[in-house]
């Protein structure tokens, strides 16, 4: 059975699709409807499941799932629906998401919340808050956090060397320009009392106020979110979830041959006058 998924981002990948659509049954075939001339994805394309109990499956429980900051559109592939309709014919909305970044945070959204072994059970509080139309921003942010932390109870708490850290800041309320410095001397200070970080990520643009860290083995992983998790930061509970290593290295690239511990910013300069480490 052939289904329709469109109000896509624009870079959102075949490969990302594949990831999101795995956990309802095999595939047969995926294809991302691209601009002949840039490449470029055209927000929306088909993928043919193997049965039609599972695409059934799939378009009850994805269609409206907000991926990217955007409601993504799940249907069934009529006649009068083919390729050469374009995506206008589901996609009623002209929003232009072109120029937006997809960020940290909605990549994960993509690919950390589908994690092998967790399988695809949405919980209903993260349903609910996924499905937030017309519900002003300051509820739409306290949903999202209701929403990462019910999707981090859903799966199975195994231990990696990554982890991702929420509630460690509001972008909205940030008053200094090096607001994003301070949160991550914070962070590596306290991750050396227990191994160190080899790679650190701020998500400046993230509601949830999220901080990904990789650290340099499972075990200082897990002393730091034992150490982090729970704590009050800022007058917030910080929450903190493991992120598989490969959809980490998905998600910063960089990371992935990085081998010397990150210094904060006083480290840097104690380093730069000639004191030892």
């Amino acid at each position: 059975m052939r289904l329709y998924v469109g109000s896509l981002h624009f870079n959102i990948t075949e490969e990302m699709l594949r990831g999101i659509f795995d956990p309802f049954g095999k595939i047969d075939d995926i294809k991302l409807m691209k601009n002949h001339e840039t490449g470029r994805s055209q927000g929306y394309g088909f993928i043919t499941f193997h049965t039609a109990e599972d695409a059934k499956k799939a378009l009850e429980q994805l269609n409206g799932f907000e991926l990217a900051g955007r409601p993504m559109k799940v249907g069934h592939v009529t006649e009068r629906l083919g390729e050469t309709t374009g995506p206008s014919a589901l996609d009623t909305d002209d929003m232009d998401r072109a120029g937006i970044d997809l960020g940290a945070t909605g990549r994960l959204q993509l690919m950390a919340k589908l994690a092998e072994g967790t399988g695809f059970e949405i919980p209903q509080v993260a349903a609910n808050a996924l499905n937030m139309n017309g519900i002003p921003h300051s509820i739409q942010v306290e949903s999202a956090a209701a929403c990462a932390a019910a999707i981090a109870a859903s799966a199975p708490p195994i231990a990696t060397q990554c982890f991702m850290l929420s509630n460690m800041f509001d972008p909205i309320t940030e008053a200094t320009t090096t607001w994003e410095i301070e949160i991550q001397d914070d962070v590596i200070e306290e991750c050396n009392k227990h191994g160190g970080v080899l790679h650190i990520y701020v998500d400046k643009a993230s509601p949830q106020g999220n901080v990904y860290v990789k650290c340099p083995s499972i075990s200082a992983a897990v002393a730091s979110v034992n150490a982090l998790h729970g704590r009050y930061f800022a007058g917030k509970v910080i929450t903190a979830a493991y992120v598989p290593l490969p959809n980490y290295h998905s998600l910063f690239p960089d990371s992935i041959k990085s081998q010397n511990l990150v210094l904060s910013s006083q480290q840097q300069a104690l380093g730069s006058m000639g004191y030892p480490m």
